[in-house]
């Protein structure tokens, strides 16, 4: 039995220690990327004067997405109190957190002057929808580290009374709070811990809300775009964000769960969320595409034709409706005992909704506003194809690696339940 748990452990380091290689190298690549993009401009990209938005506010609204599902369902344990899924809650707000921070980082790479940025700030403009969510940002991802700071704070306490780096760590997080020195003492404070969680979660769902409905209102309004130009568009964006989120916390909850007696259980649950907003999101997609099959010849039938049946169309097939809709559905339905497979179904439906999101932006622009334009005027600048340049794709996927760097990070350092374990560790039950 020794044996097995030092090649167990063995293991887990090899398997961290490869994680955090492979991550780091693709982050720092995406970061000399990066670099190169602020010192020449966007003329390092694919954009151009007729598609101004691409790959990352394609990754932009899918981040935005992620931060807003994770966090809407941690909701389903502090505020309405479902207890089988509470072995993510603190993990489904952390993650909910670092996908914020990302999706500004993607926002912030796509503007022209990104040296700009507080101009939302001091210009604000109370009619813009983009300055409005700005507010929303800011007030989300403040709540969300107050809540995640309460829930946490006893269990850096007490990490912060032993020794050694992880414990000075948790001594500057606890910010001065001290471990209760009677159970009265310990009682009152995870009640305070659930009771600011819980405060937090209702004020939290409006803003989750209007922080990925509002990002959906920004499309909407554009009336030069017949596609977004829509009030169902900040309702799908909203339906999607609980598909994304239930799926990012399936696989996470799949790769680093402790399998005992709960795992299943709480990993089954989860998928079940997954495939219901699958579901839902998949409904609103097809309303879509019947309302947009009575108007033949409008802008926005014309689109939706380019994405069946056009030049988007492996996308929409393979992403949108194989990765992201009917996969996932065929594992969790055959497969929905092995944990696994139903990891696996959450990953699919992650990498699908890559597509579903590139699908919402892209597909607007490849006709021009005014019929003809195209013909009338031609340009280097004025082009209608759109394939995301290299730099695009580095600096996405670097994004992404630094992002998991941090998730990885934090699993290290963090008190987010003896559920959940590091990145590589062995998961057996005591």
């Amino acid at each position: 039995m020794a044996a097995i748990g030092a090649t167990g452990s063995r293991t887990g380091f090899a398997a961290r220690a490869a994680f955090y290689l492979v991550a780091g190298v693709i982050a720092v690549v995406g970061l000399v990327a990066l670099a190169d993009r602020l010192l020449l401009g966007l003329k390092v990209t694919a954009l151009s004067s007729t598609i101004t938005w691409g790959l990352w506010i394609a990754l932009y609204i899918l981040f935005v997405g992620l931060s807003a599902g994770s966090f809407l369902l941690s909701t389903m344990v502090y505020v309405f109190n479902v207890r089988e899924l509470e072995r993510v809650g603190r993990l489904a707000l952390l993650t909910a957190i670092l996908a914020l921070g990302g999706a500004m980082v993607f926002v912030w790479i796509d503007l022209g002057h990104p040296e700009r940025v507080l101009s939302v700030v001091t210009s604000w403009q109370g009619r813009s929808v983009m300055a409005i969510e700005f507010v929303f940002y800011a007030a989300y991802i403040v709540l969300m580290v107050v809540e995640l700071w309460f829930l946490m704070r006893l269990d850096l306490a007490a990490a912060g009374c032993r020794e050694g780096v992880r414990a000075r760590i948790a001594r500057v997080l606890s910010l001065g709070f001290r471990y209760p020195v009677t159970t009265e003492g310990y009682a009152a404070a995870a009640a305070a811990a659930m009771r600011v969680a819980k405060v937090a979660g209702i004020i939290g769902i409006p803003l989750a809300i209007g922080v990925h409905g509002g990002t959906g209102a920004i499309f909407a309004v554009v009336v030069a775009r017949p596609y977004w130009n829509s009030g169902l568009f900040p309702i799908m964006f909203l339906v999607s964000a609980l598909a994304s989120g239930a799926a990012l916390m399936t696989f996470l909850y799949a790769t680093l769960g402790r399998r005992d007696d709960g795992f299943l259980p709480t990993l089954r649950r989860l998928a079940s969320l997954m495939i219901l907003f699958i579901a839902l999101d998949a409904l609103l997609v097809l309303a879509d595409f019947v309302a947009g099959a009575y108007h033949p010849g409008t802008e926005a039938s014309a689109t939706l034709g380019e994405l069946a049946f056009g030049r988007f169309s492996l996308i929409f097939w393979g992403g949108e409706v194989g990765l992201a809709l009917a996969l996932p559905v065929l594992l969790v339905a055959l497969r929905g005992r092995s944990a696994f497979w139903l990891g696996t179904a959450g990953l699919s439906m992650l990498l699908g909704i890559v597509a579903v999101r590139y699908d919402l932006v892209v597909p607007a622009y490849v006709r021009p506003v005014l019929p003809g334009l195209d013909q009338a005027y031609r340009d280097s600048r004025m082009v209608y194809e759109y394939i995301p340049a290299a730099s695009e794709w580095l600096i996405g996927v670097g994004v992404v690696a630094f992002l998991a760097l941090l998730l990885a990070l934090a699993l290290e350092i963090l008190p987010l339940g003896q559920d959940i374990g590091r990145i590589g560790a062995t998961r057996r039950s005591s």
